[in-house]
Order: structure tokens, then C-alpha cells, then sequence
């Protein structure tokens, strides 16, 4: 179990009536940056205070560093949290905050300076020592945290929504950072987040949960590519959805009527004639193109001008309306007739019979 950081097997959760987490099973490498990612409600803090051991599971085991954690109190578990709204103590030092793990280590004096001294030389805040936690911006605040939470030198790093509190500029800034620390330190970071563009800039792999389950784990680029299921790929990113019914197959590739329209679509999984499914394509990778060029073509019903991008409501049939995201502008303008076009890898199928809670 050397080459795992933090282990759940099956674990689970209720409160009263309602299934919190329900049989979460993950590996976390050591050196790690995983987050875990999924709407408010989806159990992912409830996750991370479950491996802290702020709370019990009802059933399954918690390991770390190949230990079996799960009856242990937070003390005896080689990890330290950072919470979304920092927790500083108001009536101490910059100084005296970061030194408080320490001190209830019962350090020596000049240890306790020695590590406070690269704690906050870690998180750029050398000189503001004697400085309280008011006089101090959101995101200093934020880095004193982080200096409290590294100094005791957890072998795991949990962070619940650490960066929520920031505005979005910050939030950025802080992300490059907590990214350089965690390399710098090669200690696990376990991080809780609902942002999915956070998540994806900062892993290395992620867990996407919802109602209490592990839907997925891969790189940002595995999630994001290959969604396991519609949920996910909602989630992650935006897709357009649409639905068909399987008309004819040829090896992994298959052919999807989807009202009067058809398209060509590889799948990994076994799929039977007449099978309903969900084609999901992004839509950064459609493209516009003159109408001569495609077989689907529509209307530019909505145009969205964002600086970066320009998203098109294109209607291709009555029952079938794409969004289209490009680069700059097109020289398209509402009313006006298109054709659009895609590779046909950028095409996903998803099952329709995916289960929804």
C-alpha cells in the first residue's frame, strides 16, 4: 500500500433518513492533487471530515498512509484541513496562529520560530508576523491558513472549499499558488470543490460525485473528454444532448437517427438496433461552416458576444437547437442560415438508460 496516500473502501453515510455517502470507494496516490467535485448536497464534504475523522462512517474503512484511521480522532491522523472561512483565531498574531499546532506539539522555542519562520516564507507573508487576522486582506487570511495547516508537515493536506470565500481574481491567483506549494512540497493535496473549472486547472485526478456516489474518477482531461455518464458531462464543462435510437451498426461505429437527422457516432460499449441513446458533443468543438458543406444546417436564432467567444443558438430542426461556442466572431448574425460540422471523435454517446436519482 506504499504507493497510496489515502484509501476509502465502501465507506458510507447517513444522517436521519438521508444517505449522505453511499459506498465511496477511491485510492489517492501520495504526492497527489485530487479534488473532489460535485454540486452543494453531493456528500463531498462530508468525504473529506470522514477522512480528517471530524465524523464516523456508519460503515466502511478509512486508510492512510496504508493505516486503518477509521476509529481514530483527528489528532492521531497524519493530516491537517483548511476550511473555507480560514477559522483564525481573531485574538492572535499572524504569528501566533501559525504557531498553534506547534505549540500544542509542545515544541522547542526556537523550533517553533524556525518552522514558522518557513511556513510563512512558504506562503509569501514574511513581514506581516505581529499583524492580527482583521488587519489582514481575504486573501492574506487565506494564506495564514494555509501556513497553519502546513507547518505541522501533514503527510495529507484536506481542503474544503478553501478559495469560495475570494473574489474571482484572487481565487485565480490562489489556485497558481496552492498548485506551486503542493508541487514544491509533493504533499497530498485533497481538495472539495463545486467549481468545475477550478477543479480541472488544478488536479492531477478527480472524483465527480453525486448523491452520495463516485460517478467517475480520471485526469481533468479523462472527465472532460469521455464522460461516464450524462450527469458528468453536464457537469463538467456544457454539452448539447441529443437523443436517438440506433438504425444500423458497423464494429464500434453506429449510426443514430435523431429525428429526421442522422449521424455517425463510435462507441465503446455494445449497443443493439433500435437502442435509444444520447449523443453529447461539446460546444467548443462544433464549428460553423457554409451550408453547401454540411447535411445539418439551421438558423442563428441567438448570438452572444463575450470578448474571448462567441456562443450561437443555432435551430436545426424543430426539435433540435445546438450551441455552438468559436473564437472571435464569425461574421454570422441572427437569421442568418448555417451548416455546422464536427470530427467524429468529438461525438460521445451516452446510454439513455442511465439511472438518475
Amino acid at each position: 500500500m506504499d504507493d497510496v496516500s489515502v484509501e476509502l473502501h465502501e465507506v458510507s453515510k447517513r444522517f436521519g433518513s438521508v444517505a449522505v455517502v453511499e459506498g465511496v470507494s477511491l485510492q489517492i496516490r501520495p504526492g497527489e492533487f485530487f479534488s473532489l467535485l460535485g454540486p452543494s448536497g453531493c456528500g463531498k464534504t462530508t468525504t473529506l471530515r470522514i477522512i480528517a475523522g471530524f465524523v464516523q462512517p456508519d460503515a466502511g474503512e478509512v486508510f492512510i498512509g496504508g493505516r486503518r484511521v477509521t476509529h481514530l480522532p483527528p489528532n492521531e491522523r497524519d493530516v491537517n484541513m483548511v476550511f473555507q472561512h480560514y477559522a483564525l483565531f481573531p485574538h492572535l498574531t499572524v504569528e501566533q496562529n501559525v504557531a498553534f499546532g506547534l505549540e500544542i506539539q509542545k515544541l522547542p522555542r526556537a523550533q517553533i520560530r524556525k518552522r514558522v519562520g518557513w511556513a510563512l516564507e512558504l506562503v509569501r507573508l514574511c513581514g506581516l508576523e505581529s499583524r492580527y487576522p482583521h488587519q489582514l486582506s481575504g486573501g492574506q487570511q487565506q494564506r495564514v491558513a494555509l501556513a497553519r495547516a502546513l507547518v505541522t508537515q501533514p503527510s495529507v493536506l484536506l481542503l474544503d472549499e478553501p478559495l469560495g470565500a475570494l473574489d474571482l481574481k484572487l481565487r485565480q491567483e490562489m489556485q497558481w499558488e496552492l498548485k506551486r506549494l503542493q508541487r514544491e512540497l509533493k504533499i497530498t493535496f485533497l481538495y472539495v470543490t463545486h467549481d468545475q473549472g477550478e477543479a480541472l486547472t488544478m488536479s492531477d485526478r478527480l472524483a465527480v460525485m453525486n448523491h452520495g456516489r463516485v460517478l467517475q474518477v480520471g485526469t481533468p482531461q479523462e472527465i472532460y473528454e469521455r464522460p461516464a455518464t450524462r450527469f458528468v458531462a453536464d457537469f463538467i464543462g456544457e454539452s448539447n444532448f441529443l437523443e436517438g435510437r440506433v438504425v444500423a451498426k458497423e464494429g464500434d461505429r453506429a449510426l443514430v437517427q435523431i429525428g429526421s437527422l442522422h449521424v455517425t457516432v463510435a462507441s465503446d460499449q455494445p449497443l443493439t438496433l433500435d437502442q435509444w441513446v444520447t449523443v453529447a458533443v461539446r460546444p467548443e468543438r462544433i464549428r460553423l461552416c457554409p451550408c453547401s458543406r454540411s447535411l445539418w444546417t439551421g438558423r442563428v436564432e441567438e448570438l452572444i458576444y463575450s470578448g474571448k467567444e462567441t456562443r450561437y443558438r443555432v435551430r436545426i430542426s424543430p426539435d433540435v437547437t445546438l450551441i455552438v461556442s468559436s473564437p472571435g466572431t464569425k461574421g454570422v448574425g441572427v437569421g442568418d442560415r448555417v451548416g455546422v460540422e464536427w470530427d467524429e471523435q468529438s461525438l460521445r454517446l451516452i446510454d439513455s438508460h442511465e439511472t438518475h436519482h
